[in-house]
């Protein structure tokens, strides 16, 4: 019998990564210090695979107008704000003749192939005005969610494979080092989100498919460590997650 989540642990899921993720105040606070002093008078916003529009939100105080692409409708259907639109299409149909202050990205690459990865960047850096920046956002290759997922797969991309095909492509740009992480009131909370981190980003539904019975009980129980490891002394969860905000100015 294959290893799968219900629909209930899915939403439990995401409900805990949009609640409890810093990235957006992470993100809040560079642009607060390194980009708003030079941005326009009416600056505008991008942001591609804005997911619950958490990151969109906090922003939304420096900014005149926001612009969001989430293919999924049902990830973005609860965020409504007066300045935003949210339009329903990946970054590949988004087809616009506007161009913006910023241009976010945040945790979006690991869903696009590598090999695909310079394509993607350099349409993200066409939706860019001349002296813009563009943020691109990636769980780094160090730290707890790091060294969790590193135990199942090992053939993972973080940030400073991102950092490597900017590199490639003679991008200046600057990796900043931040730290994210993720939080849960519960026990069962806190091992449906760790079940979701791996199974959804170390296996595809191929592998997961092929388990045995003794097998999958045998990566439950791994991943139950895990999640009991994130115990708190207060009693609550908590799974740190280093990341990394590269920025690329235009």
């Amino acid at each position: 019998m294959a290893i799968t989540m219900s629909p209930q642990e899915y939403a439990t899921a995401f409900r805990l990564l949009a609640a409890s993720a810093r990235h957006p105040t992470n993100i809040h606070q560079i642009v607060t210090e390194r980009l708003f002093p030079g941005l326009p008078e009416h600056p505008t916003l991008l942001d591609v695979g804005a997911g619950a529009g958490k990151v969109s939100e906090r922003l939304a105080p420096l900014f005149d107008s926001l612009t969001l692409l989430e293919p999924h409708p049902e990830q973005s259907a609860g965020f409504h704000h007066e300045k935003a639109t949210v339009i329903p299409v990946p970054l590949e149909r988004y087809a616009s003749n506007d161009r913006y202050d910023l241009v976010v990205c945040s945790h979006v690459l690991y869903h696009v192939p590598v090999s695909e990865w310079g394509g993607f960047i350099d349409r993200l850096l066409g939706f860019v005005r001349p002296g813009g920046s563009c943020l691109l956002v990636m769980a780094a290759a160090r730290g707890p969610t790091h060294a969790m997922c590193r135990e199942f797969c090992d053939t993972l991309h973080f940030s400073e494979d991102v950092a490597a095909e900017v590199r490639r492509k003679q991008l200046p740009h600057e990796a900043i080092a931040t730290m994210s992480g993720f939080a849960a009131k519960t026990f069962e909370e806190m091992y449906t989100l760790c079940r979701f981190l791996v199974l959804e980003g170390c296996y595809t539904a191929a592998q997961l498919a092929a388990l045995t019975p003794d097998e999958a009980e045998r990566l439950d129980a791994r991943i139950r460590a895990h999640a009991e490891r994130c115990q708190q002394p207060d009693g609550t969860y908590r799974l740190e997650q280093d990341e990394d905000v590269i920025l690329i100015p235009r």
